[in-house]
């Protein structure tokens, strides 16, 4: 991977939505449609039945922890959650596919790839979605693309999108400036972990297509590709002026960051997010023996507090601070 993404790029992401015809879409309760969505998830796993290794779910049977866990991994969106009567998620075991029925959209099917690989995603998806499209009678118009529930969809139906680490920029206190320059540079959107509306939660941000409508697939692709190359151009910028006016302030918040997630004997949630993003930061900067952020990053999937609840079951905040603090212990001392 080119050493300007290496680090900063933690996982690319394409999603396309897609609509049937005939079919009201989620927002509409009506007794007919409301039944035709209730029946599309089994349609669409046999659909795609013995195409890939995957689990299939209702969210309808599945308990409040479970689908919170499912959030915060990025599995499912926040908006599948809201229509859990009618949702489902059909999602690969091993690797980044996942087809979401009934959120916005009938359909959301999305591939996600670690690092800057937009394209291998986009290529993945593609073989799966040719099923979809060419089996079902999916809403299309030959003005206007694929039908979608928002029209910021309409066209291709894509989202490409770069999930970012951007820790200098935020130390500058540049990032706002930063956001509102490529907003209006290439007409991107900006937001947090988990997409609208929600926080940069360790420095994380979501870059992704704003319009879909009057572009193709390569289009997008490559607006985000430059736009991506040039936010962490910016980040590395930021990062060389913060280390000459800073240094030895950065060093020493990343020595202590580092020590505090190796000895910590209590640890919330929040807390995590944010020395691992000092000590990521430390790995950048080479003051970490690390040679990848990718352990760091798993540490905030496994150990968020939904995911932690369903690993040691339901018990008191606290103990589950105590829990987490020593299974980062345990696992930062087999990788360093």
């Amino acid at each position: 991977m080119d050493e300007l993404t290496r680090f900063n790029v933690i996982s690319s992401r394409i999603r396309l939505a897609r609509n049937i015809e005939g079919i009201a879409f989620t927002g509409n309760r009506k007794g007919i449609d409301h039944l035709k969505r209730m029946r599309l998830p089994d349609g669409i796993e046999r659909l795609l039945r013995g195409t890939f290794d995957y689990d299939y779910f209702r969210l309808r049977d599945l308990d409040d922890v479970r689908i919170k866990a499912l959030v915060e991994r990025h599995i499912i969106s926040p908006t599948l959650v809201h229509n859990r009567e009618e949702a489902a998620g059909i999602v690969e075991r091993t690797e980044g596919l996942a087809f979401l029925i009934n959120e916005e959209d009938h359909i959301r099917e999305q591939c996600v790839e670690r690092g800057f690989n937009l394209r291998r995603a986009y290529d993945r998806l593609s073989r799966y979605d040719d099923i979809i499209v060419n089996t079902l009678p999916v809403a299309y118009d030959s003005q206007l693309g694929f039908l979608t529930a928002c029209p910021t969809n309409l066209g291709t139906g894509m989202r490409a999108s770069t999930m970012l680490f951007l820790p200098a920029l935020r130390h500058a206190n540049a990032i706002e400036d930063t956001v509102k320059v490529f907003r209006e540079r290439y007409g991107l959107t900006i937001r947090g972990i988990y997409g609208e509306g929600s926080s940069a939660l360790g420095d994380v941000y979501q870059l992704s297509n704003t319009r879909s409508l009057g572009m193709t697939e390569m289009d997008i692709i490559e607006v985000i590709e430059k736009a991506t190359l040039a936010m962490c151009t910016a980040e590395k910028v930021a990062r060389d002026k913060l280390v000459l006016e800073r240094g030895q302030e950065i060093k020493d918040r990343i020595e202590r960051s580092f020590n505090t997630l190796r000895t910590a004997y209590s640890l919330t949630s929040d807390a995590l997010m944010a020395l691992i993003s000092d000590v990521k930061l430390g790995v950048i900067l080479g003051l970490v023996p690390l040679d990848d952020t990718a352990p760091l990053d798993r540490l905030t999937v496994l150990f968020s507090a939904s995911s932690l609840t369903l690993k040691i079951g339901e018990c008191a905040p606290s103990v589950r601070d105590i829990t987490r603090a020593k299974l980062v212990r345990e696992i930062l001392s087999e990788v360093i």
